[in-house]
C-alpha cells in the first residue's frame, strides 16, 4: 500500500518512458553508465529526539536508532543496484550511526566529535563516490546542520560525490502547536530544567523562522543546497507529534528538494478525496508550483491519534528508503539555484476560512491551468470530492469549507 502511496509522487516525478525495441529506456541506460563508478558508499544515520519518560505518554516510545537508518538505507540501495544489474562487495558500503542527545547544538557537536574520533568513518566517508544520510524528527535540523559543517570542514566532497539526505517526519516547523498545550508537555517544557526539557523547549521554537535556531537551521540548509546536495523530506499522513507542513518543511524551495508522504496501509484508499488533495498539493511543490496554504491548512485535519505511532511508522517502510536512493542515481544536477526561503510562523489554529481560498488560489495558478496534466487531476479530485462520504467530524467540516468551490472547479477543470 505505501508502494502505492508514493508512486501516486512519483509518477509524476519520475514520469515512465516507452523505450525503441531492443534498447533500455534512456534513465536506465544513464543510470548504469553513471553508477559503474559508484565503488564506495557511505551511509550516516542520526536518531531523532528520545524524550524523557513522562513525555514518551504524548509523543509516543522512541524506537528509531541511527543503526536502524543505516541498516535500512543499505538494504534500499544494495537492493535497487542490483534490480539494475550492478553489485558491491559487502565491505563497499560503510553505516555510520552517529549517536547523542540534547539540544540542537548540543547534539551537532556530539556526532560531529564522535565522528571524528572514529578514523575508519572518516576515510569511508571521504573516500566514497556517494554519500546517504538517513534522518528523523530532532535528527532534521541536526543532520543539515552537522552536513554543512562536514562540507565546509572538507570531510565530504559534494564536487566529487553525489550526496542525498532522506529527512524522516522533520521538526522543520517544529511539532504541532497544540501539543505545548498538553498538560504533561506543559509541566515538563515550563518547570524542567535538565537537557532533556531544554531539547523539548527547543522543538517548539521551529514554529517560528526567525528564532535563533531556525535561522541557524535555515543557514545551514542554504549551505548544503549550494553544494549541489539533493533532499527527500516525508511526512507521515497520520502523525501525531510533527505536522504535514512540518514533516515537508513547507517555508523552503529549491529543485533540488523533493517532498513525498508516507500512508501506511490500512489508512490509504486510492480514490478518497482528502488523501488526493495532499497527494495534488505535494506534487505541486515538486513541480516548483505554490500549494497556496493547502498544506497548512490540512495538517491538522489528518493529525494522528495521540497514542498512534504515525511519527514513528515511515522508518520501518523500505519504500521510504529507495525513494530518497531514485531521487539521488535517477535525476541530474539541477545546477546553481537559489534556495528560497519564506517567512513561517505556526498558529495555535487555523482560520477554518483560509482552506477554501486556498484550494481558489491554486486553481487560478497560471502554472495549474495551463497544464493539461495538472487540469486532468483538478477533475479526478472534482470527481473524488462529489463522491467522497466523510465519516469523521473533521472530515466533514473539511468538505462543508470546501463547498462553495464546487462551481468553481466545475469552471476550472474543463480541458
Amino acid at each position: 500500500m505505501v508502494q502505492q502511496a508514493l508512486h501516486a509522487i512519483n509518477s509524476y516525478f519520475f514520469p515512465p518512458e516507452r523505450p525503441l525495441e531492443g534498447t533500455l529506456p534512456k534513465w536506465l541506460d544513464e543510470l548504469t553508465r553513471s553508477t559503474v563508478d559508484v565503488k564506495r558508499i557511505a551511509i550516516i544515520g542520526v536518531h531523532g529526539w528520545f524524550p524523557a519518560r513522562l513525555v514518551r505518554a504524548v509523543v509516543g516510545e522512541p524506537t528509531g536508532t541511527s543503526p536502524k537508518f543505516c541498516d535500512m538505507m543499505a538494504k534500499a540501495i544494495l537492493g535497487y543496484l542490483s534490480q539494475h544489474g550492478i553489485s558491491l562487495p559487502s565491505d563497499a558500503v560503510t553505516c555510520i550511526p552517529l549517536e547523542g542527545e540534547g539540544t540542537i547544538s548540543t547534539r551537532e557537536g556530539l556526532l560531529h566529535q564522535n565522528l571524528l574520533k572514529n578514523k575508519v568513518w572518516c576515510e569511508a566517508l571521504s573516500l566514497a563516490d556517494a554519500v546517504f544520510v538517513a534522518t528523523h524528527s530532532q535528527g532534521t535540523p541536526v543532520s543539515t546542520i552537522l552536513l554543512s559543517r562536514l562540507i565546509k570542514e572538507g570531510l565530504v566532497h559534494p564536487k566529487r560525490q553525489r550526496i542525498c539526505m532522506l529527512a524522516m517526519a522533520g521538526v522543520s516547523h517544529g511539532p504541532f502547536p497544540y501539543l505545548k498545550e498538553n498538560y504533561i508537555m506543559k509541566y515538563y517544557v515550563g518547570a524542567g530544567r535538565s537537557h532533556d526539557a531544554d531539547a523539548a523547549r527547543e522543538l517548539f521554537e521551529f514554529m517560528d523562522s526567525e528564532t535563533l535556531v531556525s535561522k541557524r537551521y535555515r543557514e545551514a540548509l542554504t549551505a548544503v543546497i549550494n553544494s549541489g546536495v539533493k533532499i527527500v523530506y516525508v511526512a507521515s499522513m497520520d502523525d501525531q507529534v510533527v505536522p504535514l507542513y512540518s514533516g515537508l518543511f513547507n517555508g523552503v524551495n529549491h529543485p533540488s528538494i523533493m517532498r513525498a508522504i508516507y500512508i501506511d496501509g490500512p489508512l490509504y484508499q486510492e480514490k478518497d478525496f482528502l488523501t488526493s488533495l495532499i497527494v495534488f498539493a505535494i506534487k505541486l511543490r515538486n513541480a516548483g508550483i505554490l500549494d497556496h496554504g493547502i498544506m497548512v491548512q490540512l495538517s491538522e485535519v489528518v493529525a494522528g491519534s495521540m497514542y498512534g505511532e504515525g511519527h514513528s511508522a515511515l522508518y520501518t517502510e523500505i519504500e521510504v528508503y529507495t525513494l530518497a536512493v531514485r531521487y539521488l542515481f535517477e535525476t541530474p544536477s539541477l545546477g546553481a539555484c537559489d534556495l528560497k526561503l519564506d517567512r513561517f510562523v505556526a498558529q495555535q489554529k487555523n482560520n477554518p476560512f483560509y482552506l477554501p481560498w486556498a484550494m481558489r488560489g491554486v486553481l487560478e495558478d497560471r502554472e495549474v491551468s495551463e497544464s493539461n496534466h495538472l487540469k486532468y487531476e483538478i477533475m479526478k479530485l472534482r470527481k473524488q470530492y462529489e463522491e467522497w462520504e466523510p465519516t469523521t467530524k473533521a472530515m466533514k467540516e473539511v468538505k462543508f469549507r470546501l463547498e462553495p468551490m464546487r462551481d468553481v472547479i466545475l469552471g476550472r477543470s474543463k480541458l
